[in-house]
């Protein structure tokens, strides 16, 4: 929501203008696939056109690309088993074929499954399991009866009876191990005690921070995003009802290191030039580009750290202005990193550039989002069956939209 000054003014700037708002539209808004659709990808249902539409979705929405890999995975390690021997009478009828089977069960977990495909991952995946299990069971009971008869072969008198071993539960001083993720050339491992391994070169602050992350496997909001409209709420909204569709890409809703940004937006098709201007929190303008044909422009001097600003692109296109973002929309608002927790990010980048988990929850308490998905991709992609790493990766980048 507008504050009461930032609405005047940019109500004031659209009337000068003299065009009302619109809305525009953006593929960053497209609904992910659903349950279906990835069921039926993974079992390359789709052809023609339909497979492409999947396949275009699937280059720029990392969650479906998740959602369809581990169901891929899934399919893989339950299909082997659904044709498995069970200890009953064989049925009168053949065993259906695996591929058979495998749909049988996509038909039968569809209905119970919602409308999108994120909850394929993490722990629907376990819940998705646990419905297998008991699906493979029921289908042995179909097969062979109403009442199947277990048949028990008693031991060999001469043979000694072996009790299976159970594999015991990973320990570490006693404890049962919670998490364990590669990081960097090391190894970080949580224990059911609360204590940390692998990480004594870091600070207190830093561990316990790891400490929090990995026991709750989520991330908290940091407090310096407060206030500040994230990008997708800026392609919703904004636009020129004449014509001029050209968002603002960044900064927008974010914090940044630099106190000397880069402006960047979506080219205005016959736009011959740009003029980029930058507003303080009390409206003030603090700087103006000169007009420009790029689609990008850096600040000429630095922005007061600390600080939040707000910034609008006027582009000229045959004679007319049109600006972006302008009414409804939201100001595209930035914060610049305040000196203290920008020195504390320059020395953590020094002396801890090994830990992948370390920085992540740093630029993350600083609201550096970019940066902390960078370093959780990095995380993950050392521990790629790891669902801690995956989920903190999930959580940075839901933050980031």
């Amino acid at each position: 929501m507008l504050d009461n000054d930032d609405e005047g003014f940019y109500a004031l700037k659209s009337e000068l203008f003299g065009a009302s708002a619109d809305t525009v539209t953006s593929s960053a808004n497209q609904a992910h696939l659903t349950f279906e659709r990835t069921a039926a990808y993974v079992d390359e249902a789709l052809t023609g056109e339909e497979l492409q539409v999947v396949k275009d979705h699937l280059t720029g929405c990392e969650q479906c690309v998740m959602a369809v890999n581990d169901l891929s995975a899934f399919r893989k390690k339950i299909t082997p088993g659904l044709d498995r021997e069970y200890p009953f009478p064989l049925a009168p009828h053949a065993p259906a074929s695996n591929e058979n089977l495998w749909r049988r069960f996509v038909a039968a977990v569809q209905p119970l499954m919602p409308r999108s495909p994120t909850l394929v991952i993490g722990s629907a995946l376990a819940a998705l399991l646990m419905i297998a299990s008991g699906w493979l069971i029921w289908l042995a009971i179909e097969r062979n009866g109403k009442n199947p008869k277990i048949t028990q072969t008693p031991p060999s008198p001469t043979a000694p009876i072996v009790t299976p071993s159970i594999s015991p539960i990973l320990t570490q001083g006693g404890a049962e191990v919670i998490a364990r993720l590669n990081d960097g050339a090391g190894q970080v491992t949580l224990d059911g005690n609360g204590k940390l391994s692998g990480i004594d070169h870091l600070p207190a602050g830093y561990q316990e921070m790891i400490r929090n992350a990995l026991t709750s496997q989520r991330l908290e909001k940091p407090p310096l995003l407060a206030g500040l409209v994230r990008h997708d709420s800026l392609l919703r909204k904004g636009g020129d009802s004449r014509g001029g569709r050209f968002p603002v890409i960044n900064p927008v809703g974010i914090v940044i290191l630099s106190d000397r940004p880069t402006f960047r937006w979506s080219p205005l098709e016959g736009a011959t030039g740009y003029v980029v201007e930058v507003y303080d929190d009390k409206l003030n303008q603090v700087l103006i580009s000169p007009r420009g044909a790029d689609t990008s422009w850096r600040a000429t001097r630095s922005l007061e750290r600390g600080g939040i600003y707000s910034w609008q692109v006027t582009a000229i296109k045959g004679g007319e202005e049109f600006s972006s973002p302008r009414p409804p929309a939201p100001p595209a608002k930035f914060r610049i990193l305040d000196e203290t927790m920008a020195n504390e990010i320059v020395q953590a980048q020094r002396d801890y550039a090994s830990s992948h988990l370390a920085l992540a929850l740093v630029y993350t308490k600083a609201g550096l989002l970019d940066e902390a998905v960078r370093e959780f991709r990095e995380l993950h992609k050392a521990n790629p069956n790891s669902e801690i790493s995956r989920r903190l990766l999930a959580g940075a980048q839901a933050m980031r939209r």
